[in-house]
């Protein structure tokens, strides 16, 4: 029997018409009680990969309808079948599109270029914190709102004496981003912020995250 049509028969429970279902507001019918994901999907001409709801009444959730999962379609009422349309995600400053209502850490990897080791974030609203998106992590992409992820670099530029360096985010000693920098160790190294400088001692310890820059010079009372 060809499970696809839809001529009226008499099937194993009694049904002597098809039964009548809706997908995304179109209406199609199944000559049989049960169908299974797999089968309705065909049906709607719906990619296999792609998540197919069923909607039910309030206060009940909609649930997710697997491909190997069989659906009663003769109880009472039309049994109304959807998928989400496209969802967008931003990652930095460029949206995407994403058919699924989750997305992992690592799709967000592979669909944004984010080099491994680069950490994604997902920006949530104050005042709450931001929260680190592992590989592994899945992302709700149905909750209200566009939902924004951004990278964090674990090679940064920093500049000393105006020259660029590429380095690790991390903490480093003065006398580290000296040797990075090749400034001699009796030299003095400030911080640049803005215009101001901020002499450094050797010994502190600096938070790098990227943009940092630094001066050196003779130390004061030294003879060059």
């Amino acid at each position: 029997m060809n499970q696809m049509t839809a001529q009226p028969e008499t099937n194993g429970v009694g049904l002597t018409t098809t039964l009548a279902i809706t997908f995304q507001n179109k209406k199609f019918s199944w000559p049989q009680q049960y169908a299974t994901g797999a089968e309705l999907k065909k049906l709607f001409g719906v990619n296999a990969e792609q998540v197919l709801y069923l909607s039910l009444v309030d206060p009940w959730d909609d649930v997710v309808v697997a491909n190997e999962e069989s659906i009663n379609l003769a109880r009472p009422g039309t049994e109304k079948f959807y998928i989400r349309q496209p969802l967008e995600v931003r990652l930095e400053d460029k949206k995407h599109s994403w058919d699924k209502p989750f997305i992992s850490g690592a799709e967000l990897r592979k669909l944004g270029g984010v080099e491994e080791g680069d950490e994604i974030w997902l920006s949530v609203a104050r005042p709450n914190n931001d929260e680190l998106i592992a590989d592994a992590e899945r992302v709700d992409l149905t909750r209200a709102g566009l939902e924004r992820f951004y990278v964090v670099k674990q090679e940064v530029v920093i500049r000393i004496n105006n020259v660029e360096h590429a380095i690790k985010r991390g903490t480093y000693t003065v006398t580290q981003l000296k040797k990075i920098g090749n400034v001699k160790a009796s030299d003095e190294m400030d911080a640049l912020e803005g215009h101001k400088l901020t002499p450094l001692d050797d010994a502190a310890t600096v938070v790098i995250k990227g943009g940092e820059q630094f001066i050196s010079h003779v130390r004061d009372g030294s003879s060059s």
